[in-house]
């Protein structure tokens, strides 16, 4: 109890001393009363651990309150009356956290939902195409009662949610197959279809949206899944591909593709216009050195457009340096690689596939997003999961983490029961 505690008071002691260095005194009464309440439900839910004796992984949950202590002082630095909202929603999402991992007693009814999961995964990009607005050349948001919402970002639950029941069940229809074709075994149609169908669906409402940087990481989720659950390299064979085909129509169709990847082989050749945001980008990562320009000192924070979201990691790395930048990385590596640990030891396969299925979005987002940045992959417009402005990316991510520790807590709960009928019978 005592480490728990003093590990979330020195995460919490790391972001008031950033904000001090913000000029606090500068900052708005609602902010710090914000900034009091994001604290105390942090040393509450510390207090809540010890109380319900939880017992899962004890390093998922005080990393992630790192890189969100870490996301939101960067967000007060680029902007004040921006972060005020920030804090709203990461107080609702630890909320939320905390309501999923103590009130579900058992995940595995999720999974008594197949269809529901992908149906209601389909009606939101539909909602979203026909009542969204456009925004960064894609249709990826709305307002409901003066609230913006992005729909996607509850598609990747649902979606998570239906390939992990989905894979369960078909799970060695996938990895045998009981269709020849040459020298290859493949499902039939009756096990294959739903998840073409579901894929079909969701990649071309996403196209149609343009919000091809969120039908990438969907991609990447379905082929990644179904490889893990399966082992079979022919899967990853069959997508290669297939990706490489509809990344060259959606560059043939969409000028908004054709002038990102064009500016991603060469910002130089426009740095004031088209090639302006990752220009400002590498320039504000370059400057950051080892060290980084220290925190508030950056020029980053007002050159780089859309700081907030899409280019916050080039804040970071210009004012924490490389040191800071790879911080950053490290702690998200420890959640991604702890996620798989928790696949690894569950006790239900269909607990074993949905840790694994978001050990691998959390991978595949924070991979697209930095390559973005720092010109290794075009430009996507996705967030940092806990990092970058967003409501609805802050209140999805948190969800998904209550679900992750949901399933290592009550795996380890059944492991401690095991051993207790154990030591019973022995004696």
């Amino acid at each position: 109890m005592i480490h728990r505690l003093t590990t979330r008071i020195v995460i919490l002691g790391m972001m008031w001393l950033g904000l001090s260095l913000l000029k606090w005194e500068s900052l708005s009464t609602q902010l710090f009363t914000q900034t009091l309440i994001f604290s105390a439900i942090v040393i509450l839910g510390c207090l809540m651990e010890q109380i319900f004796n939880y017992q899962g992984d004890p390093y998922i949950l005080p990393v992630v309150q790192a890189i969100m202590a870490l996301g939101l002082v960067f967000i007060v630095r680029i902007n004040p009356n921006v972060a005020l909202h920030q804090f709203w929603w990461a107080n609702i999402g630890q909320v939320l956290f905390y309501i999923v991992l103590w009130a579900m007693h058992d995940y595995r009814k999720l999974g008594r939902f197949r269809y529901l999961w992908g149906l209601l995964a389909v009606a939101l990009l539909l909602v979203t195409l026909l009542f969204g607005a456009e925004e960064g050349g894609a249709t990826s948001s709305f307002k409901f009662l003066g609230v913006g919402i992005q729909p996607e970002e509850f598609v990747k639950l649902a979606l998570l949610l239906f390939m992990a029941t989905y894979l369960e069940e078909n799970e060695e229809l996938l990895r045998v197959g009981t269709v020849q074709w040459g020298r290859f075994s493949l499902p039939d149609w009756r096990t294959l279809g739903p998840f073409m169908i579901m894929v079909a669906f969701i990649l071309g409402i996403l196209a149609a949206q343009k919000s091809l940087g969120t039908a990438l990481v969907f991609y990447m989720l379905f082929v990644l899944m179904l490889y893990v659950v399966t082992e079979r390299a022919l899967y990853l064979g069959i997508s290669f591909p297939i990706l490489l085909l509809t990344g060259t129509v959606g560059y043939m169709l969409f000028g908004h593709v054709r002038v990102r990847v064009a500016v991603w082989m060469n910002p130089w050749l426009d740095p004031s216009g088209g090639g302006y945001q990752i220009a400002q980008s590498l320039f504000a990562i370059s400057g950051g050195k080892i060290l980084g320009t220290g925190l508030g000192n950056g020029i980053g924070a007002t050159t780089v457009p859309v700081a907030i979201s899409d280019f916050v990691f080039s804040v970071i790395a210009e004012e924490l340096g490389f040191a800071g930048a790879m911080a950053v990385l490290v702690m998200f590596l420890i959640v991604v690689m702890r996620a798989f640990a928790v696949s690894l030891r569950a006790k239900d396969r269909f607990g074993q596939i949905l840790a694994a299925g978001i050990g691998i979005l959390l991978g595949t987002e924070t991979l697209i997003i930095l390559a973005g940045v720092t010109k290794l992959l075009p430009l996507t417009g996705i967030p940092l999961p806990w990092v970058s402005y967003g409501g609805s990316s802050l209140i999805v991510h948190f969800i998904l983490l209550g679900l992750l520790l949901n399933i290592s807590n009550a795996t380890a709960v059944a492991s401690h029961s095991t051993k207790n009928k154990g030591r019973e019978y022995a004696t």
